[in-house]
């Protein structure tokens, strides 16, 4: 069935290619006769055309053709779009010299004749360009320059598009976290922009395989809901989309879901969504396929079907090659891996194993030898006995062996027994002099080292100090209750928090460095302050995050960036004033004791782009409401399963919680944390602050 299946698709195949070279050959004899939008449509038709058969100089030479012809009749639109369509061709056939020199001249074409849309997109397909190519850090500066210039303009869609390419540039760098914000922004950008751009399908995507590599499935079953949306729309308002571009699209929005119910073991929802991939998949040996093949075996495993499992598993490993990436090819092997293991077949589990670790010890090798090391120990016990057995034989043979090999020695080299005693005194006299500087460099080393841990106890010692650690801060008000918290998960970290107080005003701020260690504690020195000085100018939220935006951004190479909550209360009013810089949202319990996270506008974290303006909010009275603020080493805290403590957990125990105390809350919730993690090293910095002002309490009947 199969060779008849395989049969009838060359002989479809053969049979297009045909038609569309007939189709060419009409359309080159027809082009004297042709003028106009006529000539314009005949040399798109025949680019279109080239794309169907591999030979890359046929497909440049017809998109030159479509390009000079709409020059010469000065469309500008059709020239533009052409140009574009060039940049992608390049983009595919990997000819990235190529895309280095003709995007600037498509550049420039586009932000002459003020064609946004293009000019952006083309602008991503070169970072991407310097990303998939290795160059990272180029990469990372062009996507700046991108957002900056799309920031002046306030273009939305330049800058969703500029978030979407730095979510790439982090996704290669393997730093999971900071892609997937980026992502998020991307999505939140461009979901403003009507009609919905065609990216957003990509970035639905790529931003899903991140939260499903975080195991993060209650947030991925969230984004399909978006997602859906997007879809729904955007084919509702498009006539011109191929049915096999639609189904391609809607197959990966059912992956997505399939991924997020079988994180969350909804196993009859995750059945139906591959069901549904199975059907809108074209080609049994592409990308899609290999997926659905993947996904339908871990369903199958989780069912308790392993031979199902294992039978989908031989065909995933039939299509693998040389070209899949490492990362597939051991996702593949460790699924197999865990069916044969539930069919008892450990002795091949434990080769696949092997395999994985050979292949790339850099991907997931502390779990891979973790799984090996269990796998060697269950062997069959019978196995076992019967290699000790043959073992217990060789060793007796090797043992008559060596007797045997001892005496013929003992009497072939007796004689050289003194000059050999000699010339090992002079080596072990040797040995003892490399012994003593040995010894001399382990106890610099151990001075050395004991020098640095000194020093970053030193520092550690500093870092804390430039927080503030006396609570009450104010015991003569009786009108604030004020308490907050800081672990950093290294030495030294780079969360943060401050307030201060200037006359009846509180501010107060927490903050989130990127990365962890010495450099995010440099960092966090520099924004501390700044925020005092700011403090002291008694500026309002936006404005604070704005200044502090302009300073840290400026010639920030690293290009470092922290994430920061601003506020400013008004204790005779209970008013909040607050600017969100890209951070986690707080949560403010209400009198009633429901507790909710804040909504809040979104605003890029401070440091990345010079320039910003920051839109500033506020709460009009929250007087006698606890208001928590916290990093995301709260809610992203995991055990050794990788189980984060999560949002929904974190609001739970607040709307639970009866309010006595700010300190009490935050000794609550660090006590929650350590029952959570059982013991887990912690892998990020853990800060909370929580507040309550008694304000204007002559507002509380009222409100």
């Amino acid at each position: 069935m199969k060779f008849v299946r395989l049969t009838i698709a060359i002989i479809m195949l053969i049979s297009s290619s045909l038609l569309f070279a007939d189709e060419a050959e009409d359309i080159r004899h027809s082009l004297p006769n042709l003028k106009g939008e006529a000539l314009l449509r005949a040399y798109d038709r025949l680019y279109r055309l080239s794309l169907e058969e591999d030979n890359p100089a046929q497909q440049i030479r017809c998109i030159n053709d479509l390009i000079n012809e709409s020059h010469r009749q000065q469309d500008t639109e059709r020239e533009g779009k052409s140009m574009v369509m060039k940049v992608i061709l390049f983009y595919n056939l990997d000819l990235n010299d190529s895309v280095y020199a003709f995007v600037p001249k498509v550049l420039e074409f586009h932000r002459q004749h003020e064609i946004w849309q293009d000019y952006y997109q083309v602008w991503t397909l070169l970072v991407n360009t310097y990303n998939f190519a290795g160059e990272t850090s180029v990469g990372l500066k062009e996507v700046k320059t991108m957002f900056e210039d799309a920031n002046q303009r306030q273009d939305q869609y330049g800058m969703g598009m500029a978030y979407y390419a730095m979510g790439n540039v982090y996704n290669n760098m393997y730093n999971p976290d900071e892609a997937a914000n980026s992502y998020r922004q991307s999505i939140n950008l461009l979901m403003q922009v009507k009609p919905y751009p065609m990216q957003l399908s990509d970035i639905f995507s790529y931003y899903g395989d991140v939260l499903e590599s975080q195991h993060n499935y209650q947030e991925l079953e969230r984004l399909t809901e978006q997602w859906k949306t997007f879809l729904t729309d955007y084919y509702a308002k498009k006539d011109d989309i191929s049915d096999a571009e639609a189904n391609n699209r809607w197959a990966y929005y059912y992956l997505a879901r399939a991924q997020a119910a079988l994180g969350l073991d909804n196993l009859t929802v995750a059945e139906q969504d591959l069901e549904e991939v199975k059907n809108r998949t074209v080609y049994e040996t592409g990308f899609l396929y290999k997926m659905w093949l993947h996904y339908q075996s871990t369903l199958f495993l989780k069912q308790d079907k392993p031979i199902e499992a294992l039978a989908l598993s031989d065909q995933s490993m039939r299509l693998l090659s040389d070209s899949d990436d490492k990362a597939v090819v051991i996702r593949t092997h460790q699924l197999r891996a865990e069916i044969l293991e539930r069919l008892g077949r450990y002795q091949e589990a434990a080769a696949l194993y092997h395999r994985m670790y050979t292949i790339n010890d850099s991907i997931n090798t502390n779990d891979i030898k973790h799984q090996l090391t269990e796998m060697n120990a269950r062997f069959d016990l019978d196995e076992l006995r019967l290699e000790k057995q043959q073992q217990q034989y060789r060793n007796t043979l090797i043992i008559v062996g060596i007797i045997i090999s001892a005496l013929v020695i003992f009497i072939l080299f007796r004689y050289r027994a003194a000059k050999r005693l000699k010339a090992a005194h002079g080596k072990l006299e040797e040995a003892h002099g490399q012994l003593l500087v040995a010894y001399d460099q382990l106890e610099e080393t151990t001075t050395a080292k004991e020098r640095i841990e000194s020093e970053l106890r030193i520092a550690r010692d500093i870092q804390m100090g430039m927080v503030p650690q006396v609570f009450p801060p104010f015991p003569e008000r009786k009108d604030i209750d004020l308490f907050a918290s800081m672990t950093p998960a290294k030495a030294v970290g780079g969360d943060l928090y401050d307030f201060f107080l200037a006359d009846d005003k509180l501010y107060f701020c927490l903050g989130d460095v990127s990365g962890k260690g010495v450099p995010a504690s440099l960092f966090m020195a520099v924004a501390v302050n700044l925020f005092r000085v700011a403090c002291k100018q008694q500026l309002p939220p936006a404005e604070i995050a704005t200044q502090l935006n302009g300073v840290l951004a400026e010639n920030n190479e690293n290009s470092m960036f922290v994430t920061m909550f601003i506020g400013v209360a008004d204790l005779k009013t209970g008013r909040l004033d607050f600017c969100n810089a890209g951070h986690n949202r707080p949560v403010i319990k209400d009198a009633d004791g429901g507790a909710y996270f804040l909504k809040m506008k979104p605003n890029t974290p401070l440091g990345f782009w010079p320039g910003m303006e920051f839109e500033g909010e506020y709460i009009e009275d929250i007087s006698m409401r606890p208001f928590f603020v916290y990093s995301d080493g709260l809610n992203e805290a995991e055990n050794a399963e990788q189980e984060q403590f999560g949002d929904d957990h974190l609001l739970n125990l607040l709307q639970e919680m009866e309010y006595e105390s700010a300190e009490k809350t935050i000794g609550m919730m660090n006590a929650e944390v350590e029952k959570h993690v059982k013991g887990a090293e912690q892998s990020d910095d853990l800060t909370m602050l929580c507040l309550r002002i008694k304000g204007n309490q002559s507002s509380l009947i009222t409100n």
